[in-house]
């Protein structure tokens, strides 16, 4: 395997082996152990399991044959996969959310990795619905039964954070409830106190990295999604956003089901990534491009994202339109940071490299002193730049995907080790790596292929749209600002309280 397997499925086991351990059995049925102590007790024995194992598959396999080996190997990677989801799924939290990204971040993973880690995406370890029942009353001060005309006790799905209920209101309208773990908190403030040493692994592999403000953003983000009221106002500022559009849909929020620890929302019925995968190549290529309008569009026009990029967090629908789920973790960019960053992206595609150094030092991707050359950096960021650097098809595929991954974490890159040295991960910039790594590895997955610099056009240059798609969307628009009287030409942005807008200088 190369050195970029070993970094992903490492990530993976050493904040498994940092961080979980084997938890007390609780009365009611769910294994989350809060204690940051208890948590780290006994990650010594986990690792050793783990690396003993290893080793003496490998010491099993230089005496097999190649077709024996291959099984040896291939075996010890699937239970120990198997370990670390049980250390995960029980565990929950932040941790979890490691395997939900390496379970579909890179086909660099090997397959037994990814095909176990999958199940963390929807199918971890559910809560008893006693204990459900418990939280639903206590967040919301009233029985079950005078809540919900019924709901079903078997869990849509078991993420992270929380577990997923089907019900339905007194008024027979049908909703999901979201209904977050007991003590799932704490956890997630025990993981992430000892992030430093996450970090402090990250600027080995990355010496010019600054760990300090990336720990901070990502606690700020993650500790963010255990507050459901504050996800409520986010997704319902995506729902004023995005409501009636014709290939986005975001389920309306039920504020008086909704509190810090339940959240309840429209049910909508969809297919799940399973199916996608299945469907024919231009289908998915069409539902790609909706994922980069609502991913990349939302960041570029409105100055917002959602920060989960998981496949279990969208419905898909035979009209290619999608629905995207959980607005937990959401970031809003500074109206500076964002003007500076489509400044940068600009200036490479236009070849203006002198410009392209100038702002990736002003947004501290690198230092004033930075030994490596403009032309050296113009060409590292260019393979991150390339499926819309040029007016043509480009289709994503798992090779690509691999070797941007690999430029970001090999130090020892014959081309650019001693560059990566050098470069730097600024605060506002560490979710949007984690959601472009995110999608374009959904992407490399669907094959998915479009003149992405066509669309990229539209939100860095304001062109019109060349694609059918790209015109509902902006009919829609144009109608939407009528609506709310807000001039054709103003631009419109997100921020925490709310849709702003202002009529652009003439």
């Amino acid at each position: 395997m190369t050195p970029l397997s070993w970094f992903l499925i490492g990530a993976a086991a050493l904040l498994a082996v940092f961080f979980l351990v084997f938890g007390r059995k609780k009365k009611d049925g769910l294994d989350i152990e809060t204690s940051r102590a208890a948590r780290t007790a006994k990650a010594g024995a986990l690792g050793s399991r783990l690396s003993w194992r290893y080793l003496w598959a490998k010491t099993r396999a230089l005496f097999a044959g190649e077709e024996k080996r291959k099984k040896i190997l291939d075996e010890t990677h699937l239970k120990s996969a198997e370990e670390v989801v049980r250390f995960m799924g029980n565990m929950k939290g932040a941790i979890m959310k490691v395997g939900q990204i390496v379970s579909f971040l890179s086909d660099d993973v090997p397959e037994q990795y990814r095909a176990v880690l999958k199940q963390l995406q929807t199918q971890s370890p559910p809560m008893s619905f006693d204990l459900a029942r418990g939280v639903i009353e206590k967040e919301l001060s009233t029985p079950l039964k005078t809540l919900f005309k019924d709901i079903d006790e078997k869990p849509l799905a078991a993420a992270s954070i929380g577990q997923v209920h089907r019900a339905q209101l007194p008024d027979g309208k049908d909703v999901v409830i979201k209904i977050q773990y007991p003590g799932v908190d704490q956890a997630i403030r025990a993981d992430l106190s000892n992030l430093n040493w996450m970090y402090a692994m990250m600027g080995m592999l990355n010496p010019g990295l600054d760990p300090k403000p990336l720990v901070q953003e990502l606690k700020e983000r993650i500790g963010e999604e255990l507050d459901y009221r504050l996800e409520a106002r986010n997704q319902e500022t995506f729902v004023a956003l995005y409501g009636g559009h014709p290939f986005i849909r975001v389920p309306k929020i039920v504020p008086s089901h909704s509190a810090s620890r339940v959240l309840t929302q429209e049910f909508i019925s969809g297919k799940n990534y399973d199916w996608l995968l299945k469907q024919p190549e231009a289908f998915r290529s069409q539902v790609s491009e909706v994922l980069y309008r609502f991913v990349f569009g939302s960041i570029a026009r409105f100055r917002v994202f959602n920060g989960d990029p998981h496949p279990g967090n969208y419905l898909f629908h035979e009209n290619g339109s999608v629905t995207f789920l959980d607005y937990g973790c959401i970031k809003y960019f500074p109206e500076g940071m964002l003007a500076g960053w489509k400044d940068l992206i600009r200036a490479h595609i236009e070849g203006d490299r002198e410009k392209f150094r100038r702002h990736i030092t002003e947004l501290e991707f690198i230092q004033p002193g930075a030994k490596g050359t403009t032309e050296q950096f113009y060409d590292y960021f260019g393979y991150f730049y390339e499926p819309f650097s040029k007016d043509r098809l480009f289709a994503f595929t798992p090779e690509y995907n691999a070797k941007s991954l690999g430029l970001v974490f090999d130090r020892n890159h014959p081309e650019y080790g001693a560059l990566i040295k050098e470069l730097n991960m600024p605060p506002d910039f560490a979710l949007v790596n984690r959601i472009q790594w995110g999608v374009y590895s959904i992407f490399a997955q669907l094959r998915a292929s479009g003149n992405w610099h066509r669309i990229w056009r539209e939100y860095y240059y304001d062109e019109p749209p060349t694609t059918e798609l790209g015109r509902k969307s902006s009919t829609f628009r144009a109608a939407w600002k009528n609506e709310r009287g807000i001039p054709p030409d103003a631009s419109v942005w997100m921020e925490p309280g709310g849709i702003k807008w202002e009529k652009k200088a003439a």
